[in-house]
């Protein structure tokens, strides 16, 4: 299914840019009326058709509300070193749990000089899930390696594990999934160029990776199921 209106990447690639180039207040007060009229409208869209998109695989999905997944393109600068008060990308979080980084879901950003990304898993689980998560591939999970070997998750692999340089207390060293124990996150990631993006279709492009990963997301999400609230 189509957004309700389809994004027009070369008007977003060109504010885009346009805002690194001169990233101030007084440039973004000029062209305010695009982003407000434009991009964000159609962002907006965007975004809901994707979730749409997924309800045929979670139908939670069909509930949330998509201004509730798209990150502000303001930055807080209060604790930075780069003071620029803007992000020269749109990005959102698709979850039905929140837009947290503990919850599994979807990071779909788009961003020229081929910087535009989709993201998919769990990027900072809470203890409690995390622990279950190491239990399972500790005991080995036949579901998971399903899921990793399938030949439409090559384009996202490696995984993205940001493992500890130990291994978690309680587990052999020459543990036989030694990775995936010492992880500290379960992401899937894929790039796409700017010529993908303006010559294809951005939303299907970002629709079948959410299908794609759509299975791995549904095997972190039972144990964040599995947690107190």
């Amino acid at each position: 299914m189509m957004a309700a209106h389809p994004l027009d990447v070369h008007v977003a690639f060109r504010f885009l840019r346009g805002l690194a180039k001169n990233n101030d207040r007084n440039w973004f007060a000029e062209n305010r009326r695009v982003y407000d009229e434009t991009i964000k409208p159609q962002w907006e869209d965007f975004i809901m058709g994707l979730l749409i998109a997924n309800a045929a695989f979670d139908e939670r999905f069909a509930y949330v509300d998509p201004r509730s997944c798209m990150f502000r393109i303001y930055r807080d600068v209060r604790f930075a070193k780069d003071k620029s008060p803007y992000k020269p990308y749109l990005s959102a979080f698709l979850s039905p749990r929140g837009w947290r980084g503990s919850t599994p879901g979807f990071y779909v950003s788009l961003e020229p000089g081929g910087e535009s990304v989709f993201a998919a898993g769990i990027y900072v689980p809470e203890k409690p899930a995390l622990a279950l998560i190491r239990a399972r591939h500790a005991e080995g999970d036949r579901d998971f390696d399903r899921i990793v070997r399938a030949k439409t998750l090559g384009p996202y692999l490696p995984l993205d594990l940001d493992p500890l340089k130990v291994m978690p207390r309680g587990y052999p060293k020459e543990h036989p999934r030694a990775n995936l124990l010492r992880a500290r996150r379960y992401m899937l990631r894929r790039a796409f160029t700017d010529r993908e993006l303006r010559e294809g279709n951005a939303f299907a492009l970002f629709r079948t990776a959410m299908k794609h990963a759509a299975p791995f997301v549904a095997w972190l999400d039972q144990f964040v199921s599995a947690t107190p609230a």
